[in-house]
C-alpha cells in the first residue's frame, strides 16, 4: 500500500472517529438534557453553599474552613460521576460486556459513596494539576476578602495550611499522618459494615487530606530543596556548571546558547501546550474510565489486548477489588512475615487501589490509538473553544462594573460559564469510553477470527 494510500486511510479513520463523536455526544446529551441538567444544578448549588459557609467559618477557623471548603469539591464530584453514568446507561456501556461471562459485579456498582472514594483522588489531583483547586480557593479568599475588607479577613484556606508547613513542619507531619490513619479507619469501618454514613464520612476526609497534602504537604516537599540550595555542595555543582560554560565558550561553540533557547522553547510554548491540549482530554477520559467499574474495564483491557474474554479471571485483573485480589495470593505465613504482610496492606492499600487503576486506566485508553485520541482531543478541544469564546463575549457585554457586582453575580456567572458546555464534555467522555470499547472489541474479533482457507490454485502450487 503508498503513502498516499495509507494518510488517505488515516484521514477518513479520522474523520469517521470525529463524526462519531460529535453526532453521539448530541444525541445523548439532548435525549438526557432535564436529567443533566437537575443533576449539575445540584452539584453547583452544593458547591456555591459549601463554599459561602467555608468563607464565614473562616473568620474564626481557617481549618474548619478547609474542612467545609473540601466538602465543596464533593458536590461537584458526585454530580460528574451520577452524569457519567447516566450517560453510560444511555450509551448501554454495560451492555458490550459479554452475559456468558458470570464476572463479579463491583461494589462502585451499586455504592455512590465507593465510587466516590475511587475517583476523588484523580478527580482533585486533576483539579490541582490545571489550577482548578487554587482557583476555587481563591474565590474563597475574595469572598472572605469582600465581607470583612482585605485588613481584616479572616485566616484564609492557604494562610492556615502552608502556615503551619512553613513554621512547624513536624506538626504538620503529624496532622498527615494522623489524617491518614483517620481515613484508613473510616474505610474499613466502612468495608466492614457497610453503612453508607461511614461511606460519606470517608470522602469527606479523604478530600480534606487531600487539600491538606496539596497546600501543605508541597511545602514540606520544598523544605528539602531550600535545604540543600542553602549547602555547599549546592555552590561547588553550580561552580562547575559555570566552568563547563566558560571552556565551551573559549572554544567559540554556542551550546550553552543553543541549549537555552531550546529549553525555552519547550517550557514556554510546546509543554503548556501541550499539557493543556492533549494530556488533558485524555487524563480526563481515563478518570472518566473509572466510573464504569472494574468489570467493563477489566474486559476492555482484554479486548485492548486481544485476548478473549474467556480468559477473564476474577481477581487476576489490575481493576479488580483489593479482596479478590488478594483471595489469588497465597497464603501468608504466620509470624513477622504475617505482620509485615498486614503492615505493607495498611499503607500502601491505597496504592493497589486507587493510584494504580487510575494508572492502568490511562494505559487502557492510550491503546486505543493515535488516530481515534487525535479525534477526541480535537472535538474535546473545540467544546473548550467554544466555551472560552461565550465567556469573553459575556464579559464583554458586562464589563465596567463596580466589584459588589462581581461578588453578588459571581455564582450565577460561573454557572453561565459551565453550562451547557462542562455537561456536554461530560457526554463527550462517555461516548469517546464507549468508542474505545467498541475498537477494543473490533480488534479482539480480527485476532480471533479463523484465518480463509487457501484456495485450490494455491494448494495445487
Amino acid at each position: 500500500m503508498s503513502t498516499d494510500q495509507l494518510v488517505a486511510r488515516a484521514g477518513s479513520a479520522l474523520l469517521g472517529d470525529v463524526v462519531i463523536l460529535v453526532r453521539d455526544t448530541l444525541t445523548v446529551f439532548v435525549r438526557l438534557f432535564p436529567q443533566i441538567m437537575a443533576v449539575w444544578l445540584l452539584g453547583w448549588l452544593g458547591d456555591a453553599v459549601a463554599l459561602r459557609v467555608a468563607s464565614i467559618v473562616g473568620d474564626e477557623s481557617g481549618w474548619g474552613a478547609v474542612v467545609v471548603f473540601s466538602a465543596s469539591f464533593l458536590f461537584t464530584l458526585v454530580a460528574i460521576v451520577v452524569i457519567l453514568r447516566l450517560c453510560g446507561e444511555e450509551l448501554g456501556i454495560r451492555a458490550l460486556i459479554p452475559r456468558e461471562e458470570g464476572v463479579a459485579t463491583d461494589d462502585r456498582d451499586s455504592s455512590l459513596s465507593r465510587l466516590v472514594a475511587v475517583t476523588l483522588l484523580p478527580f482533585l489531583g486533576l483539579y490541582s494539576a490545571f489550577g482548578l483547586v487554587d482557583q476555587q480557593a481563591g474565590r474563597l479568599a475574595n469572598d472572605q476578602f469582600f465581607r470583612n475588607g482585605i485588613l481584616q479577613g479572616g485566616p484564609s484556606v492557604l494562610n492556615s495550611v502552608r502556615g503551619l508547613a512553613t513554621e512547624h513542619p513536624w506538626w504538620m507531619v503529624g496532622v498527615l499522618v494522623g489524617l491518614y490513619a483517620l481515613r484508613r479507619l473510616v474505610d474499613h469501618l466502612h468495608e466492614r459494615t457497610g453503612v453508607g454514613l461511614l461511606g460519606i464520612m470517608t470522602a469527606v476526609v479523604e478530600s480534606f487530606f487531600i487539600l491538606v497534602v496539596i497546600f501543605g504537604g508541597f511545602v514540606l516537599l520544598r523544605r528539602p530543596r531550600d535545604w540543600l540550595a542553602d549547602r555547599q555542595l549546592f555552590a561547588w555543582f553550580d561552580a562547575a556548571g559555570r566552568a563547563v560554560e566558560r571552556t565551551l565558550a573559549a572554544l567559540h561553540l554556542q551550546l550553552p546558547e543553543l541549549l537555552g533557547r531550546f529549553a525555552g522553547f519547550l517550557a514556554d510554548p510546546v509543554w503548556p501546550m501541550f499539557w493543556t491540549v492533549v494530556s488533558q482530554p485524555i487524563i480526563w477520559l481515563a478518570v472518566a474510565a473509572l466510573v464504569y467499574g472494574s468489570q467493563v474495564l477489566s474486559l476492555a483491557d482484554l479486548w485492548r489486548r486481544g485476548k478473549p474474554a474467556a480468559a477473564r479471571v476474577v481477581g487476576a485483573s489490575r481493576f479488580d477489588r483489593r479482596g479478590d485480589k488478594r483471595a489469588l495470593r497465597p497464603a501468608t505465613p504466620p509470624g513477622v512475615a504475617r505482620v509485615g504482610s498486614e503492615v505493607r496492606e495498611a499503607f500502601l492499600g491505597d496504592l493497589d487501589d486507587k493510584y494504580l487503576p487510575t494508572f492502568h486506566s490511562l494505559r487502557l485508553v492510550l491503546g486505543a490509538g493515535a488516530g481515534f485520541l487525535g479525534a477526541f482531543v480535537l472535538v474535546y478541544t473545540a467544546v473548550v473553544v467554544a466555551q472560552d469564546s461565550v465567556q469573553r463575549l459575556y464579559l464583554t457585554v458586562l464589563g465596567g462594573h463596580d466589584i459588589d457586582f462581581w461578588y453578588r453575580a459571581g455564582p450565577l456567572l460561573d454557572l453561565v460559564d459551565n453550562l451547557p458546555w462542562e455537561p456536554l464534555r461530560l457526554c463527550l467522555l462517555a461516548v469517546a469510553f464507549r468508542r474505545c470499547l467498541e475498537l477494543f472489541q473490533q480488534r479482539t474479533a480480527r485476532a480471533t477470527q479463523p484465518s480463509p482457507a487457501p484456495a485450490p490454485a494455491e494448494v495445487a502450487a
